[in-house]
């Protein structure tokens, strides 16, 4: 049966099983290629489908899921759920009924299911020639693809509310590898949208050659501790690092340094960041969380205040308060609890013009590993690459760093933040970000 057929059979088996419920299902399908040497290496077609079930009963919580959608596999689906109510802590939670929406699909383009192996195929084989061709220092193109994943879902629970969504997109990226004078780099570049027309070959094929190349030359720097500028490139991927910090379970559970602190400053007041479902910066709209709750707009950090932190159902009840939309829950897994697009508002600057903050400053464009970083602490350790500039012009690069301080202490050293942002696909929109000083070793 399908998802819709087998969320509504499921739901009338929990009928009298259970005071509440809810449940959650999708199918995804995708298809994908790589080439290498102008010949196509390996393709790849891959369906999935899942259906889970969260069932309230005598107020304790059970979760149980299936990827077999036969009347079998969802009766024992069920029983197994209401099985594991007797093992859970007891919730006070009420599940929300549904709420008068469109049934339109803001995630999803009809034209991209028209994109096909062959078109695809296309467009890399000739993207890998122009790659070669934007520098003869790159020698080597090891990964190059394209793919498209188009997915479905529906949520459903004991009040009636049955949302549906769709959403689709396709993804073209290229890894390639230059030499020069012996020494190997290797840059990488990819580009992800819903409107195949608006992907362009030169455009890959020139980011992936800069990228591949433009870290050659690279000289040492004294160590210490110095002003540093993250690029939009990378200022993403270290406030994703620390997103637990924000959210109400981790600061129930004593993981986070936030707990208690709403209300208070916790970072530099050029600094904010908000929880912005359906914001015109994002390609993908969320009109609802996990739960069926209406996803809401609100700022966590104001100004470097602090003023919200992000809850479902169960952790606002236990503290207390409303749910702020952001239940986040797979078929497969139990309720978590996550941003709905992660916007840094801009400042007034270009990053250009973050450089000139400083007389000295390091421009960072690439991050290696994350190991040394902990979202409970706050730690960060992390190798770097990137630029060393002086009275805001860029001098040379710079490779083999290490950055190390404190999550909640960078923040607070935020100074101004940029207005240009990297990727307007991603679910996180963070400009660059210039911090008065960060210890660097070398």
């Amino acid at each position: 049966m399908n998802i819709i057929d087998a969320v509504s059979y499921l739901c009338d088996l929990a009928k009298g099983q259970a005071e509440q419920y809810d449940v959650i299902a999708t199918t995804s399908h995708s298809e994908g290629l790589s080439v290498f040497q102008g010949q196509v290496q390996n393709t790849e077609i891959s369906d999935s489908v899942g259906l889970g079930v969260r069932v309230i009963k005598d107020g304790h919580p059970g979760y149980a899921y299936t990827e077999r959608l036969t009347k079998d596999a969802i009766g024992q689906t069920l029983k197994d759920a209401l099985c594991h109510t007797q093992w859970t802590e007891a919730i006070d939670i009420t599940l929300p009924s549904s709420a008068n929406l469109p049934e339109v699909y803001p995630n999803y383009n009809p034209t991209l299911e028209s994109l096909n192996l062959q078109t695809m195929k296309d467009f890399c084989i000739e993207l890998e020639k122009q790659t070669f061709a934007k520098s003869k220092e790159i020698e080597n193109i090891p990964y190059l693809g394209a793919d498209t994943t188009s997915s479905s879902s529906v949520i459903a629970n004991n009040t009636g509310l049955m949302y549906k969504g769709k959403s689709n997109y396709a993804s073209v990226g290229a890894g390639a590898v230059a030499t020069r004078d012996g020494v190997k780099k290797l840059g990488n570049f990819v580009r992800s949208g819903r409107d195949w027309n608006e992907f362009s070959v030169d455009e890959i094929a020139s980011k992936t050659a800069e990228y591949a190349t433009e870290l050659f030359g690279a000289k040492k720097i004294e160590g210490g501790k110095i002003p540093v500028v993250f690029s939009e490139r990378i200022s993403s991927r270290i406030i994703g690092m620390y997103t637990s910090p924000f959210i109400a379970e981790s600061m129930q559970k004593g993981q986070s340094r936030l707990a208690g602190k709403e209300g208070k400053k916790i970072a530099g007041e050029k600094f904010s960041m908000v929880n912005d479902p359906q914001g015109d910066m994002f390609a993908h709209k969320i009109r609802y969380d996990s739960e069926g709750c209406l996803a809401k707009h609100f700022d966590v950090v104001k100004d470097g205040v602090f003023n919200s932190a992000l809850y479902n159902l169960e952790t606002a009840a236990k503290a207390g308060c409303e749910t702020t939309g952001n239940g986040a829950r797979d078929f497969g897994s139990k309720m978590a609890t996550a941003f709905s697009n992660l916007l840094v508002p801009p400042g007034t600057l270009t990053t250009a013009e973050l450089l000139k903050l400083f007389p000295k400053c390091l421009l960072v464009v690439r991050l290696e590993g994350g190991s040394g970083c902990n979202a409970i602490s706050g730690e960060l350790s992390i190798g770097a690459h990137g630029f060393w500039c002086e009275n805001g012009v860029i001098q040379h690069p710079v490779d083999g760093v290490t950055l190390s301080g404190n999550f909640f202490d960078i923040i607070q050293n935020v100074v101004e933040v940029g207005n240009e942002y990297k990727d307007a696909f991603s679910s996180y929109q963070v400009p660059a970000l210039a911090v008065s000083e960060l210890s660097v070793s070398v």
